[in-house]
């Protein structure tokens, strides 16, 4: 029997049946949109499990809730992604100095989405950059970038602004008389539960972090409001899906079908939080800080009494600013996080971030004298604690080729450098592997 041919069909249905070849060729394999009504959803935690229950129904394949006391990261096993929500409270503060409903951050791999406070909680336990910050965060999101997340499933409207007077906090940090915002809730005037938001500084030091918008708060303009660190989706907004409007919920949804993409991404540096105990300052704030003479006081508290002494003896405001600006490469921390001058930093007149630091301190522990050599390994043991444990010169040597491509510095938290574990498991320079381009590959 003769099969039939293309041109024995009506060509009206030749046509229709070759646009959707077309079309299915044209389409890429997946879409975000698609990945959110696929997936598995736990919301971890006890205060509005009815409510997020309720709103995700429509939007995923599964949706469950489990008690934040009662959860056992194994329960997340069968999920694509968690939501924990972990409200401030005296017990949470309590909680948050040495444990998580989370567990260990070592062991924890599943996209997570942070509601509220649950960012500066599991921060706090878990050495997270996100333990920086304010609760003081309005449901008015500000500065929306231009990024997938604002597109997909649920395309947001940047433009779709409202003028408002710009916040007191921000008055010093901008010129502009009025901001353009996007409320995520009706009756943004009204007098809502804040949210946490976290100081954005220096994020584009971390390849594991993306800042998508900030909101109106009372600190400062920069603060991010949604932000990612590897697996961790900060969605600092506190309000819930039935207090929130239709921009808002969109931003909740988009977040959580980003986050799943992110399954291999983790966390890198370690960060204290100021909330916790002594957390030492990045070393640019002494200079910045003694611009202000109201803030002096303030670095006399944050370095040692020593430094602050040398610091005085410049003379005036403008000298003292001056002095700790030509010395901030030197500065590191002691073992109470207070800032100190590193001697071994200024010898080699080089900071520790310095991109020439690591070949030149490695070639150290080659020279001919002991001075050298001995200080070339009190360098590397301070600042590159991921090193060779063997502390050779060849290992030091063979150890540099293999993480260069894949190697970042940062003085926020730790002062230190670290390897970026999902750039050198794929291969690919840690300047190259930002933002989106760190999404699962499977």
């Amino acid at each position: 029997m003769n099969r039939p041919s293309i041109s024995s069909f009506p060509r009206s249905f030749a046509v229709a049946f070759l646009l959707v070849v077309i079309a299915a060729i044209l389409a890429p394999p997946s879409s975000i949109a698609k990945e959110l009504k696929g997936l598995r959803v736990i919301y971890v935690g006890s205060e509005r499990a009815d409510e997020f229950v309720e709103f995700l129904k429509p939007h995923v394949a599964v949706i469950e809730s489990v008690d934040r006391d009662a959860f056992k990261p194994a329960d997340a096993e069968k999920f694509d992604v968690v939501l924990l929500d972990w409200p401030q409270s005296g017990s949470a503060r309590m909680e948050r100095t040495d444990t998580s409903p989370l567990g260990m951050r070592k062991d924890w791999g599943r996209p997570t989405v942070l509601l509220g406070s649950a960012g500066l909680n599991l921060a706090c336990a878990w050495q997270l950059r996100g333990g920086s910050g304010c609760t003081c965060l309005d449901p008015v999101a500000y500065d929306l970038k231009s990024h997938p997340i604002f597109e997909s499933p649920f395309p947001i409207d940047r433009t779709a602004t409202i003028e408002i007077d710009t916040p007191s906090s921000f008055q010093d940090d901008m010129d502009e008389k009025s901001i353009e915002v996007i409320p995520v809730v009706d009756e943004h005037e009204k007098n809502w539960k804040a949210g946490w938001c976290t100081y954005s500084t220096a994020f584009d030091v971390y390849p594991d972090v993306e800042f998508f918008c900030g909101g109106v708060n009372h600190k400062t303009p920069t603060a991010a409001a949604i932000w990612r660190q590897g697996n961790l989706m900060h969605f600092g907004f506190e309000q819930s899906p039935a207090e929130m409007n239709d921009t808002g919920n969109r931003m909740l949804l988009n977040a959580i079908a980003y986050i799943s993409n992110f399954s291999e991404d983790r966390p890198i540096a370690i960060t204290p939080s100021v909330f916790v105990g002594p957390r030492a300052r990045p070393r640019s704030t002494v200079a910045s800080w003694l611009k202000n003479p109201d803030r002096a006081s303030w670095v006399e508290r944050m370095v040692t009494p020593e430094l602050w002494q040398t610091i005085e003896s410049q003379g005036n405001a403008d000298a003292m600013a001056a002095w700790a600006e030509s010395q901030t490469p030197y500065l590191t921390t002691d073992p109470e996080s207070k800032l100190t001058i590193d001697e071994d930093l200024l010898e080699i007149q080089m900071g520790f971030d310095d991109p020439r630091f690591l070949e030149s301190t490695i070639e150290g522990l080659s020279a001919d004298d002991k001075d050298t050599v001995d200080r070339a390994a009190r360098l590397l043991a301070r600042y590159v604690p991921d090193g060779p444990s063997s502390g050779t010169a060849d290992d030091w040597q063979e150890w540099h080729k293999e993480n260069k491509p894949y190697l970042f510095a940062t003085d926020f938290g730790h002062y230190r450098w670290y390897v970026d574990p999902l750039a050198k498991k794929r291969a690919t320079p840690t300047l190259q592997l930002r933002g989106a381009d760190r999404m699962d590959r499977n």
